[in-house]
């Protein structure tokens, strides 16, 4: 199994336990935060979840029932949604005020008639109201950052939909979808724009593999759903229950139809988020042709995204591109929302890539002189006899469904003897760059001690060798983890290698800004001991949060906007004095064994806190011996 694969898995746990932990101390925003970071951990992994049979699968479906569990009560506590909530919030949330929305004012700001043309039968029904009502209301922050959104692809949404013969009012079928963010992942596994699951992407013609995700590309993603939705009107004969059905699913649709012998939509019981899901675009196509009618003015606006394309041979870094040209990776990764990795794709003769308006001609100037990444990024694997697709992700240290997806087979594809396969080892894994590159790979006597952040693929390539003799001459079988601290044999013909194969670099202590005044120390005393807390004050500074503050004093936000008078909605400003009133501590020192989390539940407080409280940013940064500060109340 992946070992990278486990440790993402095992981070999004810890978010998870931080926004549980956030509900009890009814800090609902905190926890809104930490759900997201754990829904996002999830969205970016490697993993096919549609067979329960594999330990990551089951893993995964497991964490996401429980992440969405505890997001729920996070909603339902919240009140007004924030403008980064999850989309699929969105409709969840409505869900469950529909009923008490019904009976409540429509908000008219604006009596002034405009012309407004819609070219979907748009009505306005008391199920319609009740979604006007609730973008104004409940979802109105995100809802405005939705229409602040809007002009980035507006006008090539409309092409594509007009070359089609559809709708051009569809675009608000993605507005409720996705938010207009190419990222947007939803709780039922789609991504993008118009929220494709991946078999219904792959159907459509969307690629997905180890390098490229085509659903967050905007103009491959939206030539696909304006296929899926022309397909829908053809078989339903009506804009209302294909717009069911996209959401819903066709089958459940007919099903539907076939039970309740009627094909209006507004007499059918489906799903509750399928019901609410029509109501809502037409509520979001009435308020975005009409905004300031319903309370939505002094929208800041975004431009819209522009573009020049050029045509690649070859594979190439982001980060080099980004250098020649003069401008940033996150601008580079942003056009070209598609590419998973920082490299354009190994295994394309011809790949378009998108660079910022005026850099093409400069690119091309450099083209030839720009590196392609090193071979170690991935490997080209002759098939042996017996070798299956599992045996070689071991051998390499990765996920087998990332050699499927890098090479286009399917879970019962056969391999077959003498035949190459490419396996996707990057340079540029997020773990990696955290702490890999923090420390020298030294073994004594040939015996090397797991640190916090290594995994075996790391520790393998160090050293030379490969993660199927590390295991078999430590007796590790393959589904068993390393911990902090345990000893590995390395075998001897690869020892040398661990000097020419790792740098040590500067500590990222540097880079981070403290909030606390301990730091993980080491310590060879007792396991712990305690200390009194210090009322004060402390002055914000940029880039501070409200969250951050209060974790670095052992507080909640809760307890911390009461001791300083400030309503949820209040913002605070770099000189801004707050006053602190940091919690009692402990000292304690780190074991073999122990995990942010489980001291964190030993003493019944956050991951998030002791990260602050140590400055800390890393929940995997953790070595034994470490000494660190805990808040108690």
């Amino acid at each position: 199994m992946d070992d990278d694969i486990w440790r993402q898995f095992d981070l999004a746990d810890d978010y998870q336990s931080m926004g549980v932990i956030a509900n009890r101390e009814a800090s609902w925003e905190e926890a809104q935060y930490y759900f997201e970071k754990a829904l996002s951990i999830l969205a970016n992994l490697d993993i096919e979840t549609d067979s329960s049979l594999t330990p990551e699968a089951v893993r995964y479906n497991t964490l996401l029932e429980n992440i969405l569990a505890g997001y729920r009560v996070t909603m339902r506590s919240l009140g007004q949604l924030t403008d980064d909530v999850n989309p699929s919030v969105i409709l969840d949330r409505f869900s469950d005020l529909e009923t008490q929305l019904e009976g409540d004012t429509l908000r008219v700001y604006n009596q002034e008639t405009k012309r407004i043309t819609y070219d979907l039968p748009v009505i306005m029904n008391d199920r319609v109201k009740a979604s006007i009502i609730y973008f104004q209301t409940v979802a109105r922050d995100a809802f405005r950052k939705y229409l602040s959104r809007k002009p980035r692809y507006e006008r090539r949404f409309r092409e594509i939909l007009r070359k089609h013969g559809l709708p051009e009012d569809l675009i608000y079928l993605s507005m409720v979808e996705s938010g207009y963010n190419p990222h947007a992942y939803s709780w039922a596994r789609a991504m993008g724009l118009w929220q494709f699951i991946s078999s219904t992407g792959r159907l459509y013609g969307l690629k997905r593999d180890w390098w490229i995700d085509e659903r967050k590309d905007p103009l491959k993603a939206t030539e696909a759903a304006a296929r899926f939705l022309k397909d829908l009107y053809n078989r339903f004969g009506n804009w209302e229950l294909a717009m069911a059905a996209y959401n819903g699913g066709p089958g459940r649709v007919s099903r539907a139809i076939k039970r309740q012998h009627t094909r209006d939509f507004w007499k059918l019981r489906l799903r509750r988020q399928t019901m609410d899901y029509v109501p809502l675009i037409y509520a979001a196509c009435i308020i975005g042709k009409d905004p300031e009618k319903y309370g939505f003015t002094d929208i800041d606006y975004e431009d819209e995204v522009r573009w020049e394309e050029t045509t690649i041979d070859r594979c190439l870094d982001l980060k080099d591109i980004a250098r020649e040209v003069g401008c940033s990776l996150k601008e580079l990764k942003q056009l070209n929302p598609e590419l998973l990795r920082n490299y354009t794709p190994p295994n394309r003769k011809k790949y378009t890539l998108r660079l910022p308006v005026g850099k093409k001609a400069r690119f091309l100037a450099v083209y030839d002189k720009l590196p392609s990444p090193k071979e170690t990024s991935w490997v080209k694997h002759r098939i042996r006899r017996g070798e299956t697709v599992s045996s070689i992700a071991a051998k390499y240290g990765v996920s087998q469904y990332a050699i499927m997806n890098a090479n286009n087979l399917g879970r019962r594809a056969r391999i077959i003897a003498g035949k190459t396969l490419i396996v996707p080892v990057p340079l540029d894994r997020e773990y990696a760059r955290l702490n890999r590159r923090h420390h020298k790979y030294q073994a004594e006597s040939g015996v090397y001690t797991v640190r916090s952040g290594d995994t075996m693929w790391d520790i393998a390539r160090a050293f030379g060798t490969t993660v199927d003799a590390l295991r078999r001459i430590n007796s590790i079988n393959r589904g068993s983890r390393i911990y902090v601290g345990q000893r590995l044999k390395i075998p001897t013909n690869a020892r040398y290698l661990a000097k020419r194969n790792v740098k040590s670099s500067k500590s990222r202590s540097s880079s981070r800004k403290s909030f606390a005044r301990t730091k993980p120390t080491r310590n060879n005393g007792s396991s712990h001991r305690s200390g009194k807390g210090k009322s004060g004050k402390y002055t914000v500074r940029a880039g501070d949060t409200l969250w951050d503050i209060a974790r670095a004093h052992g507080m909640s936000t809760a307890q911390l906007r009461r001791l300083n008078g400030l309503g949820r909605t209040s913002r605070i400003y770099p000189g801004q004095v707050l006053t602190v009133n940091a919690a009692d501590y402990i000292v304690y020192r780190v074991r073999r064994g122990d995990t942010l989390t489980r001291i964190a539940r030993k003493y019944r407080t956050s991951v998030s806190s002791i990260l602050a409280a140590n400055n800390m940013v890393d929940p995997d940064n953790l070595r034994v011996g470490d000494r660190l500060k805990i808040y108690t109340r």
